[in-house]
């Protein structure tokens, strides 16, 4: 046997393991039998420790790509030069990301964050809607009240609607990301109308 068959065998474990991870995490949630995930993958737990010592690290290598592109997400929408705009951009992004890699933002939504990576992805993304929002205050672009929790509350309702139909997400999620923002923008009076002024005559 060449020294290359033994690096073939442990790679193509890794991959294994991950898919099978990833299906399980998705099913059962982050906390899957790792006895499950080792039989779907069709290895032993032993192997499954020898690759991922601990749930953190099979956590972390399932979705730690995603969680760093949603980082980095973050950043660009507090750094762009409109924040509107950059927001709107980054929760378009989650959208295509959620389609690309399936179960990524459903077991974010339904899971503590149990593990350094993910902890780090709560703390960051809140940091940077909080930051957003008093951008856009302090711009007067926004309703004099708009916190990060209601930017929050977009991006949870954004990833919920990829879960609820795949087949029609990006165009449902487009519409609300549309409304919700237009929703947040600064309070103007809506035009009076002919109609509106009849009916406000005594």
């Amino acid at each position: 046997m060449t020294a290359s068959r033994p690096r073939r065998d442990a790679q193509r474990n890794r991959t294994n393991l991950l898919g099978a991870a990833r299906a399980a995490f998705v099913r059962d949630g982050l906390d899957a039998s790792a006895a499950a995930i080792a039989r779907a993958a069709g290895v032993g737990t032993a192997t499954l420790y020898r690759h991922f010592p601990t749930r953190s690290d099979l956590v972390d290598a399932v979705f730690g790509e995603e969680v760093r592109h949603c980082l980095a997400l973050c950043e660009e929408a507090t750094a762009a030069p409109d924040p509107w705009r950059g927001l709107t951009r980054a929760l378009e992004a989650v959208v295509a990301l959620e389609l690309a890699s399936p179960g990524f933002a459903g077991t974010l939504l339904a899971e503590r964050r149990s593990t350094p990576l993910l902890e780090s992805f709560d703390r960051e993304v809140r940091r940077g809607f909080v930051t957003l929002a008093a951008r856009l205050r302090n711009e007067g672009a926004a309703r004099a009240d708009l916190t990060g929790a209601d930017l929050l509350m977009v991006l949870t309702a954004v990833r919920a609607i990829v879960l609820t139909d795949r087949a029609t997400a990006t165009r449902s999620a487009t519409r609300f990301i549309a409304i919700a923002t237009a929703g947040l923008r600064e309070a103007r009076p809506a035009p009076r109308t002919a109609a509106s002024r009849t009916r406000e005559r005594p």
